[in-house]
């Protein structure tokens, strides 16, 4: 795939892409309420202002059928030392033949760069998401991550991380789990990236998240995402995720699909 080009903005640029990144996390999109911003991460962003601007058509099953248009946006600042990453995520999309399926995130995160081996990040997210029943939901926490290793086809990695979550949940009074808790989880995540071609790169990531206290409150999050060159600036991504959680709410099931595809422009 042909690498990001590198972008030297005006504080005015700069402010627009902020504004774009905030604004998609508004619109409602189906995201899961995990912490899965992998598949989103560029691996050797350039130095100074970067990002991506895309959207793309969503089939999603399990708790909620439906076909969505989404939004997407992420924007790099990138020193010797440190990678500053924020992302939104927004769309949106008919229901049952007339309701809106309503759902977003922003994500802020930041990874420092002392050795080629360890690399320490933290991170904080806002999303919610009204198919899961999810009125509010709040991470912030941190870790580090490694390469395992790479070369011309691509690389592999893996990651660890503790971070607090607090959700609110709209459920009924008679509801069996809690509306609102408030958790401390570990997040374990292996990334694979496989470039056959220039213009074609293939990525999967698998996410653990077990309550600390209780592991037998598991969530796993599964993706994979094929990217290929339309053009210098344009890619075309298609994307399946696959969700599971050992102890949803009442009336939810614990196992959510969907299947993207959409375009990404690059600057």
């Amino acid at each position: 795939m042909t690498p990001v080009r590198h972008l030297t903005l005006p504080q005015s640029g700069l402010r627009l892409l902020i504004v774009i990144a905030v604004a998609a996390a508004g619109f409602p999109f189906p995201v899961p309420a995990q912490v899965n911003i992998e598949a989103l991460r560029q691996d050797d962003p350039p130095l100074g202002y970067s990002g991506t601007f895309g959207g793309d058509l969503t089939v999603r099953t399990g708790n909620v059928e439906l076909v969505q248009i989404g939004l997407n946006a992420r924007v790099y600042r990138v020193t010797e030392s440190v990678t500053r990453l924020m992302v939104g995520n927004g769309g949106l999309g008919l229901q049952g033949g007339g309701r809106f399926a309503s759902s977003g995130l922003l994500h802020y995160r930041e990874t420092y760069w002392p050795n080629d081996r360890i690399s320490p990040e933290w991170y904080g997210q806002l999303n919610y998401d009204r198919p899961q029943l999810l009125d509010f939901r709040m991470v912030a926490g941190g870790g580090a991550r490694t390469s395992v290793g790479g070369g011309e086809w691509g690389d592999f990695g893996m990651g660890a991380a503790v971070f607090l979550e607090h959700e609110r949940l709209d459920l009924t009074e008679a509801a069996v789990h809690d509306t609102e808790t408030t958790v401390i989880r570990g997040n374990y995540f292996l990334t694979l990236r496989l470039v056959p071609s220039e213009n074609l790169v293939i990525a999967s990531t698998t996410y653990l998240q077990p309550v600390v206290a209780d592991w037998g409150d598991l969530r796993t999050l599964v993706n994979f995402r094929l990217a290929t060159s339309v053009s210098d600036d344009i890619d075309l991504t298609v994307s399946f995720d696959l969700r599971y959680d050992s102890e949803p709410p009442d009336a939810i099931s614990a196992l959510d699909t969907s299947l993207r595809t959409g375009l990404r422009y690059s600057f």
